[in-house]
């Protein structure tokens, strides 16, 4: 029998927020399988887990990545800095 696993039993194993555990579900280089019960609820097996866990080791080998549009430079107006 397969058990399967909610997305907040899914981030506690794997120490992270639920809000980050969707944001990853996003990436296109992350294979997870499109379950869910009678509820709506995603619902991940062992097999995704260790998915997201690798996922979650690469992330940390490379660096963290952000999107294009968060790294847009903010530019004040008349403003100084003094030490």
């Amino acid at each position: 029998m397969v058990k399967f696993y909610t997305s907040g039993q899914v981030a506690r194993r794997l120490r992270i927020s639920v809000s980050t555990l969707k944001r990853w579900l996003e990436d296109p280089l992350l294979s997870v399988s499109e379950q869910r019960n009678c509820n709506g609820w995603r619902l991940f097996s062992e097999a995704d887990v260790n998915s997201l866990s690798n996922f979650k080791k690469q992330n940390r080998k490379n660096g963290k990545r952000f999107k294009e549009t968060v790294l847009i430079p903010v530019i004040q107006k008349n403003r100084r800095y003094e030490s």
